[in-house]
């Protein structure tokens, strides 16, 4: 059931990140194709083998440093719909809440979760709360709130992001040796570093150069 959920999050990113940066048609297909490739390679447990030299895990980092770098190239703050990019933001709660199943299962370290050093939960319940300010009171609208709340969500996206690595099977694994991070080398829970975390990054970058132009 987790994975389902899992890739219906991830089905979702791409949706909300598409409607929400001006529907660009290449960007969604190479979307599809990155989720393709990652999603082939991780279903037949490629990235699963972490004692290779160089780790098979890079091709997850490079390609999706990559891809954060060709959106933030390719997009124009123009474009960007914030309430939509708000209910993609709003999805890093569900993503909290599989990643605390992942705990219970032994598949991730409890520093990964709510219940450790990820603080990163707190941005989807306020995505929805700004959300809901914006619905119910129409004349919400305040740029330095947004400003401030997409630093704040850089900075705890960057601490689990480092938080992940560090304690994953790899050659610079510092934390969590008795019960390491291995669900983001595992199908569908490797879209989440591949794909879903450079939408994030993306979005927050996007919408700060949206709110430094309209300040």
């Amino acid at each position: 059931m987790i994975k389902i959920i899992f890739i219906t999050i991830t089905l979702l990113s791409l949706v909300l990140f598409y409607l929400g940066t001006g529907k660009i048609k290449k960007i969604l297909i190479i979307s599809i194709l990155w989720l393709s490739s990652i999603g082939t390679l991780s279903f037949y447990s490629y990235f699963e083998n972490t004692t290779t030299t160089p780790p098979r895990f890079l091709i997850v980092l490079i390609g999706s440093i990559s891809l954060s770098i060709y959106l933030l190239k390719t997009l124009r703050i123009k474009k960007i719909n914030t309430k939509m990019i708000l209910v993609l933001h709003s999805l890093r709660l569900p993503i909290e809440i599989c990643l605390l199943q992942l705990y219970f299962q032994n598949q991730i370290p409890k520093l990964m979760t709510f219940l450790g050093y990820n603080f990163d939960i707190i941005m989807g319940i306020s995505a929805i709360i700004i959300l809901l300010s914006m619905h119910y009171k129409k004349s919400f609208h305040s740029n330095k709130i947004l400003y401030y709340w997409n630093i704040n969500g850089l900075i705890f996206l960057s601490i689990i992001v480092l938080t992940a690595l560090l304690s994953a099977p790899l050659p610079f694994q510092l934390f969590a040796f008795n019960q390491p991070n291995i669900a983001l080398t595992k199908f569908p829970f490797v879209f989440l570093p591949a794909f879903i975390v450079p939408l994030i990054y993306t979005s927050h970058f996007l919408t700060l150069k949206t709110l430094k132009n309209a300040s």
